[in-house]
């Protein structure tokens, strides 16, 4: 990590840690935590914080006056967590009514004397416990575009008030819930899910479905490529400045991992997926491939070209996966309540693979290609899933220093963590991209 680190990383405050105790009255501990970090991801169902605390057994009573209590601080599962948190930009994220978090396990002491205990316990969102209710899972019969079964799942099976940020979807898609619990249905569904793009059936598909502060958010990749960068970041080593054009520093950086090409081709990410299935209506097999380059499009991806990968044996022009689908779903579910609007339908295909699956596959895994981490003083504005536009210097021996056209440039944040300590306070993102080479900032 920089030398400088700490001293960039800006402050932070937790204005609120309210616990509603299964045992005792609501207590507001904020005074004894220690450390807070607070975790997004497009990759996770739910918001996440951990907290550590120090309990001497210092309290305060209701008038002000200082007392001293033998009984520990109850925190047990399930327990409801208000929360208000704000940065050094005076940005506030308030965890409270609807956005109230629930405790996950009991604290275990990570250490303890007869002075104090430190212990630490981890939270996430309520709808993390409703999801688990077998009132709350999805029965019946769903039809239509995809993007309206989302919705109607998060509103009327897991009864969320939150927000919902979806992204209009194309196709359709008739199936039955089966008693699946509602985080694990949207996630399902996203993998069949075309965005309503221009182009988008045959060469694009693929959505994400994950909490951020902001509510439940059911994302096409390639929509959220299109977004316009959040923030434009510099990495220049130079204490307290921030050059002209950018919104902030990057204080400390490091790339987790380059292509690689094992996981690249086994995955089909940047080489050809081939279909095999039968279709019992017509008595045919078939056998097609599809190649990677369709969801290269320019303004769904971070950067301005797909990686090239051994060109010379032309990996991405040949098949390194296949798709099986034992039989065609013709017929499956047809959409109507009486025979007269379902027997004209009953040959046509409930969920077109040749248009989707095998896009949704490449997709998912071009979006990990290039990996990057980086950490920034504490700014709580930041979301998974909103895009970074980042500056790195050019490793090379030129009198003037330049900014990198190879690393630098658009990411996705896949991971968000805000943290703050007594002394500071700094957000770590994990940043993903499906591309190479910087695009101009716009």
């Amino acid at each position: 990590m920089a030398e400088n680190f700490a001293a960039q990383a800006g402050s932070g405050q937790i204005n609120l840690f309210e616990v509603y105790s299964n045992y005792n009255d609501p207590v507001d501990v904020a005074s004894a935590c220690i450390e807070l970090n607070y975790y997004e991801s497009i990759l996770d169902n739910t918001v996440r914080a951990e907290a550590t605390f120090v309990d001497t057994g210092y309290r305060k009573d209701e008038d002000g006056s200082s007392v001293f209590e033998k009984d520990d601080v109850n925190m047990t599962s399930g327990e409801k967590v208000f929360l208000k948190i704000t940065d050094g930009y005076e940005t506030q994220l308030s965890f409270i009514e609807d956005k109230q978090l629930r405790i996950n396990g009991d604290p275990g002491a990570s250490s303890e004397d007869v002075n104090k205990v430190v212990f630490s316990v981890d939270m996430y969102s309520k709808e993390a416990i409703d999801n688990k209710i077998a009132d709350n899972w999805v029965y019946g019969r769903y039809d239509g575009k995809i993007t309206d079964s989302v919705e109607s799942i998060l509103r009327n099976c897991l009864k969320t008030p939150k927000n919902l940020i979806i992204d209009p979807g194309l196709n359709g898609y008739n199936f039955i819930g089966h008693t699946e619990k509602p985080f694990y249905l949207c996630t399902l569904l996203g993998k069949k899910c075309v965005p309503q793009l221009p182009d988008a059936f045959g060469k694009l598909a693929g959505y994400l479905f994950y909490e951020t502060y902001d509510g439940y958010n059911f994302r096409s990749i390639d929509v959220l490529f299109k977004q316009k960068p959040k923030r434009k970041l510099i990495f220049n080593q130079l204490i307290g400045e921030i050059p002209e054009g950018y919104d902030g520093k990057i204080l400390d950086y490091s790339f987790i991992g380059t292509i690689n090409l094992d996981k690249l081709v086994n995955s089909g990410a940047m080489s050809t997926i081939r279909k095999q299935e039968f279709n019992r209506m017509k008595n045919v097999y078939n056998e097609v491939s599809i190649g990677s380059s369709i969801s290269y499009m320019g303004d769904n991806n971070g950067g301005l070209e797909r990686p090239k990968i051994a060109e010379d044996l032309k990996i991405q022009e040949k098949p390194t996966r296949t798709v099986s689908a034992k039989m065609s779903d013709d017929g499956i579910l047809p959409t109507g309540t009486t025979l007269a609007q379902q027997i004209p339908l009953s040959q046509q295909p409930n969920f077109n693979m040749d248009e989707i699956i095998r896009q949704s596959i490449m997709r998912y895994n071009q979006l990990y290609s290039n990996k990057l981490s980086i950490a920034i003083a504490g700014d709580f504005r930041l979301r998974a899933g909103d895009l970074i536009y980042c500056d790195f210097p050019e490793v090379s021996g030129k009198t003037s220093r330049v900014v990198s056209q190879k690393v630098g440039g658009i990411y996705m944040i896949a991971d968000v963590c805000h943290r703050i300590t007594k002394n500071n306070c700094y957000t770590r993102l994990n940043l993903v991209r499906d591309s190479i080479y910087r695009k101009p900032f716009k």
